[in-house]
């Protein structure tokens, strides 16, 4: 009986103490508040160039009971155009209660450059060199990758790959055929057009030729053809080579021997160079080339050639015609016609004053069939007048029949060239209007006067026994 109400007793003190622990368990999660953090990520990754979004997680202050919505302040930047490693502190607010959370991000480039091949249809060499197609890469970062693209050849297919900086890399595999269609590149050295004295040598300036699957075939170029420098006449040089494939590439070089002109030739194919508003510091260069083909010609000067009077006592003292264009060239000398002969005695006493002639042969500035002197004249159609006045006078005035073309939208030498020859044809009289003012009008005289020899022309200066070439009037 005493056994039994002890154990009783024991069993009545285990449950209060049991009960007690409960009470004290309770009481504590009841009275034990703190930050409840859930989802939170302590490290992430984001896509270069993406939108980056805050992701403080879902975070509360309380009990298990009651939890209250917490207040969120972030510190740290991101910045997703540049790749690497950021921090953002997020910083949890309840009253005075506080709570940071580090959060590591990563900018990462994880997008793969693309590729474009251009070509429809793929070749490569029957050697199994690839050819250079057009390729384009392109890539959210690096950007333009196209000269990093490589190619190789993988069982009948031309691979293309690339990789960008992060190391994504992108692989396209295009169907191509072994065929070989393209020519050799046959390039040769020297002028295509060469012309020589009779009595000169003619050397062969060489020639190289490449194909692109057989590299450097210069030593397969056939040469046939021959040139006879005793004798006039024109020539032809012939160059061909082939690839391996049979596709062939051919050029010719054309080489006229002529002989020099002298100048005393009354028919025939006369040309006439004239050179309008020097002299200027490319005369010299103009004259030297004149003298080297004993070419003669016509300068219708001014007085603008400031520190350049000697050229004007050169050419005249090789042979050249000195001609007057105007001692101002400025179109107010079309005011009347006063002004215009005072203008025009100017440079005539210049030109005595320099070499001792009296010139009688002029070039109207804007020529005969100018519409600029519509501005100064009043009304008077002063044009009329003057090309009256001026052969009344004892003068012979000569416009043109062949331009340059260096006084208006051509700029370049060979524009020069392509314009002069042009205008040449079988008559009997070209006056050739250049300016000895443009360094590429000056350079482009001696290409024409080796076509003019080559062809059957002879070169003259304007004498006043020339037959003129006029213009009609335009006043």
């Amino acid at each position: 009986m005493k056994e039994l109400k002890r154990n009783r007793k024991i069993l009545i003190i285990s449950l209060i103490v049991v009960l007690v622990l409960v009470i004290l368990l309770f009481t504590l999660l009841i009275l034990d508040k703190k930050f409840y953090v859930k989802e939170f990520k302590n490290n992430i990754e984001i896509e270069y160039g993406s939108e980056f979004k805050e992701t403080s997680g879902d975070v509360c202050y309380g009990n298990k009971f009651k939890c209250n919505k917490v207040s969120v302040e972030v510190e740290g930047m991101i910045d997703t155009t540049k790749l690497g490693e950021y921090e953002i502190t997020y910083i949890y607010k309840y009253g005075k209660k506080e709570l940071k959370n580090k959060q590591k991000v990563k900018v990462v480039d994880r997008t793969k450059p693309s590729i474009e091949v251009e070509d429809s249809e793929l070749l490569y060499c029957p050697n199994g060199i690839i050819p250079d197609y057009k390729v384009t890469s392109t890539d959210n970062y690096d950007g333009d990758l196209s000269s990093q693209v490589t190619k190789s050849l993988e069982e009948g297919k031309i691979v293309f790959s690339v990789k960008d900086s992060s190391g994504n890399e992108t692989i396209v595999k295009k169907d191509a055929i072994a065929k070989d269609q393209t020519s050799p590149a046959l390039t040769l050295k020297g002028d295509k057009t060469i012309y020589i004295n009779v009595g000169g040598s003619y050397k062969e300036y060489g020639y190289q030729a490449s194909d692109n699957c057989d590299g450097d075939i210069t030593s397969k170029v056939v040469v046939t053809g021959s040139v006879d420098t005793k004798t006039a006449g024109e020539y032809t040089i012939t160059y061909k080579v082939s690839d391996e494939s049979k596709n062939e590439t051919t050029l010719k070089r054309k080489v006229y021997v002529y002989k020099s002109s002298n100048g005393t030739a009354q028919s025939g194919k006369n040309i006439y160079l004239t050179f309008d508003d020097g002299p200027s510091k490319y005369t010299s260069k103009l004259l030297d080339v004149l003298k080297k083909y004993n070419v003669k010609a016509t300068f219708f000067v001014t007085g603008n050639g400031k520190g350049y009077e000697d050229m004007i006592l050169r050419a005249y003292n090789e042979g050249h015609t000195i001609g007057l264009h105007s001692n101002t060239h400025n179109y107010s000398i079309y005011a009347s016609e006063e002004t215009y002969f005072n203008d025009l005695y100017a440079i005539q006493e210049k030109v005595k004053n320099i070499t001792g002639y009296t010139s009688m042969i002029i070039r109207f500035p804007g020529g005969s069939s100018n519409t600029v002197s519509r501005r100064y004249d009043g009304g008077t159609h002063i044009m009329s007048k003057l090309t009256k006045e001026v052969e009344q006078k004892g003068f012979r005035y000569f416009d043109w029949n062949v331009g340059g073309g260096d006084a208006g939208s051509v700029t370049t030498t060979s524009g020069v060239v392509n314009n002069v020859l042009k205008g040449l044809g079988n008559g009997s009289t070209y006056v050739v209007l250049q300016h000895d003012t443009k360094g590429f009008s000056v350079d482009a005289v001696e290409t024409i006067i080796q076509y003019g020899l080559s062809h059957g022309y002879t070169f003259r200066a304007i004498d006043m026994t020339t037959p003129t070439v006029h213009h009609s009037l335009n006043n």
